[in-house]
């Protein structure tokens, strides 16, 4: 693609807020402890040198950003701070395991990546959740610039995790969360948590996945349009961007439209946005691909699922956990990641009273 080919064409204007404009304000509305606008002054919204500092901190851990001080105190809203520093990253370019909020005396709980890879979707969830707790999201490795191959099974993406879980806790406790795809991980860590020296507590799956049956294997454009559908659903945008099918997806459109969902319109084509997206792709075939061939064995589990009204797999749950299992179908009209962003508050209320915490 040529410097002349840009996203302006795309409906969206500039205006349009994009999924790191929803990631700054999920990071400012958990450090400032209540909602913030685009447009609203961090140090006027309550914000001190403190809480600027941990904001920062997030910044940087989440969006893979490299902004400091200075930064915020010229850019003091999250309209000007995008508009200057909108580097198009939206995942951390040194960590697959990234902390997502401050420490406290709750146990932690770490959400794990969905296909897409990316622990944003979570970004509400952590809001309402990570208040006196460690919030932690476990992001594919694919994500990080120039990573190296990684595991192409359910098994081995599992077992490379529980390395850094390790590393991170040791033998302390936490929790695990995940959606979609991360439902079948959070299953597999599970069952691998006490050989692995883990110290896995309980595990909330929101509308997790499983094909215990062998099934016809999606094609190359199938699983492309799906991807860009993700994108979109995940970033909210899918009635501004158009829509496609397998006969007509082209990935040079997909990856445009992609990162003008992810980073905005108004910053035209960007070869490091082009470069993320792709990385972003090559996850989602990964995971796409493991979960596929996932047959696991059985997981003696404690789990909460909590499942989409159109997710038929419960009886393929039942048949892999042996621990308790306690199951709900929600009556929301959304599913997957944008389940966990549409109903945070719910999912949150029912998570704490899963884990037993006031």
């Amino acid at each position: 693609m040529n410097a002349a080919q840009t996203v302006a064409t795309v409906s969206a204007g500039p205006s349009q807020p994009s999924l790191v404009h929803h990631m700054l304000q999920d990071i400012w509305s958990t450090t400032l402890k209540h909602e913030v606008g685009t447009d609203d002054n961090f140090f006027e919204a309550g914000g001190d040198s403190l809480s600027a500092l941990v904001t920062i901190e997030q910044i940087n851990q989440r969006l893979g950003w490299r902004i400091n001080m200075g930064d915020l105190l010229r850019f003091q809203t999250i309209a000007d701070l995008s508009a200057e520093k909108a580097q198009p990253q939206a995942a951390n370019p040194e960590r697959a395991l990234i902390r997502m909020s401050n420490q406290g005396t709750r146990t932690p709980i770490v959400f794990v990546h969905a296909g897409h890879g990316m622990v944003d979707g979570y970004g509400r969830l952590v809001r309402e959740l990570g208040i006196d707790r460690a919030c932690f999201g476990l992001q594919s490795p694919l994500l990080i610039e120039g990573a190296a191959s990684v595991p192409d099974s359910i098994q081995g993406l599992a077992a490379l995790y529980a390395d850094l879980l390790q590393d991170e806790f040791g033998d302390e406790e936490f929790h695990l969360f995940g959606s979609c795809a991360g439902g079948a991980l959070c299953l597999e860590l599970g069952r691998i948590a006490a050989d692995r020296g883990l110290s896995v507590g309980r595990t909330v799956v929101v509308d997790g996945y499983l094909e215990l049956r062998s099934t016809e294997a999606m094609s190359e454009n199938e699983l492309l349009v799906d991807f860009y559908d993700g994108v979109l659903r995940m970033s909210g945008t899918t009635d501004r961007y158009p829509a496609m099918t397998p006969r007509d997806v082209d990935l040079e459109r997909v990856l445009r439209y992609s990162a003008a969902a992810m980073f905005g319109t108004d910053m035209g084509f960007d070869e490091r946005a082009e470069a993320f997206c792709q990385r972003l792709y090559a996850s989602f075939l990964n995971t796409s691909h493991a979960l596929t061939s996932y047959r696991p064995e059985p997981a003696d589990v404690d789990l909460l699922m909590l499942l989409a009204r159109d997710n038929f797999t419960l009886d393929d749950w039942r048949s892999v956990v042996t621990g308790e299992l306690t199951a709900e179908v929600l009556r929301s009209e959304f599913y997957g990641q944008r389940l966990c962003i549409e109903e945070a508050s719910y999912l949150a209320a029912r998570t704490v009273d899963y884990l037993g915490e006031e």
